[in-house]
């Protein structure tokens, strides 16, 4: 059988990926030529997905080899998972429809039934780490005037998107590794709507990403004197340290805070289900394609991204815009990530389980 030049760059990229070897073509730019790129984002318009995702869509265009027309289109749902099983079960594998996404790796922890599709199966072109900011109003009982005041904070609320939120499960699982009380309520459709239930004082406590919280609370709600920034998140490395994030040097991580508090770091099932949901910081925000989309357009795709994060414009808006740096990786770690949440052992599943079926 004779194959034609994209099944040969087809059959080539599936042959290096199983030995472990990222193809590296050359796009010369006839993929894309005349052709218009979807940019999809799983998330509704003006949260932070949408925000950086468009972006993106704004530069990547002139970058990719052949230049596509770039459009935008927002799938929002099932926290993220509708735009998810999109890409998967019906966009076309023709490289023309790029998902720009929060990532469902927690997903696989809770073994989400909403989630039909493979995640191993996407061809990752690029993501981008994230971590979240913690703070608290100053004025809950007995008073937080700095991060070590957490560990006094009673009767307080909590305010969360959803039970099974990575981000809810997380922040839960760490007031309760600090022993702190704490009501919690969720349901709140976004961080600006949970954010200004805060300054409502409806809820005391909530974390944001670092764009939200760079851009929204520390110029306004920490400036003014009414919240406290008490920890940030952390990433974790692939031996199942943790490490903190270059982003948020002013704050200390989590784990920072416990030392100072206790002396050392916890163990057992809440600090091992805390570490392996750090795990998916890594790849917080993602960009990829459809399972088998064609290698020529994946390389091209990865060419853009890798051109795109270098352009002075790009990186001045993204600054500007997420008040963070546009620290992306191209091509990514998502093999590793998904093997180690597939064998995230047992009792991990299981605290996670309890966490996203009861307040």
């Amino acid at each position: 059988m004779k194959l034609n030049r994209s099944s040969k760059l087809v059959l080539l990229g599936a042959i290096l990926s199983s030995l472990g070897v990222t193809p590296a073509f050359s796009a010369d730019g006839s993929f894309y030529r005349g052709k218009t790129l979807t940019v999809l984002i799983n998330f509704a318009a003006g949260g932070p997905t949408d925000i950086e995702g468009r972006l993106a869509a704004r530069y990547l265009g002139k970058h990719i080899p052949g230049q596509p027309a770039v459009i935008v289109q927002n799938m929002s749902g099932a926290g993220g998972v509708t735009g998810t099983n999109y890409l998967g079960e019906v966009a076309k594998r023709d490289g023309l429809t790029l998902g720009y996404f929060t990532g469902q790796f927690f997903n696989l922890l809770t073994a989400d039934p909403n989630l039909r599709v493979d995640l191993a199966k996407f061809a990752y072109i690029a993501s981008i780490e994230g971590v979240a900011v913690a703070y608290i109003r100053r004025d809950v009982a007995p008073g937080i005037q700095e991060p070590k005041d957490l560990i006094k904070a009673k009767g307080f609320k909590v305010g969360g998107l959803s039970l099974n939120s990575a981000k809810d499960v997380r922040f839960r699982l760490q007031l309760d590794i600090l022993g702190v009380p704490h009501q919690y309520v969720t349901g709140y459709n976004s961080n600006s709507d949970a954010r200004l239930a805060l300054e409502r004082n409806e809820i005391q406590f909530f974390t944001e990403g670092t764009p939200g919280y760079r851009s929204q609370v520390q110029p306004r709600m920490v400036k003014d004197g009414l919240v406290v920034p008490v920890y940030a998140d952390e990433l974790v490395t692939a031996d199942g340290e943790f490490r903190s994030s270059a982003e948020v040097p002013d704050i200390p991580s989590f784990s920072q805070l416990h030392q100072q508090l206790f002396g050392k770091l916890g163990s057992g099932p809440l600090w091992e289900t805390l570490k392996t949901i750090n795990l998916t910081h890594a790849m917080q925000r993602i960009a990829k394609v459809a399972p088998n989309t064609p290698a020529e357009a994946v390389a091209a795709l990865r060419q853009g991204f890798s051109q795109m994060i270098k352009d002075p414009e790009f990186i001045q808006e993204f600054k500007k815009v997420t008040r963070s740096d546009p620290n992306f990786q191209v091509g990514g770690e998502a093999d590793k990530l998904i093997r180690k949440l597939v064998q995230a052992p047992p009792e991990v599943r299981a605290t996670i389980k309890k966490y996203t079926e009861s307040k």
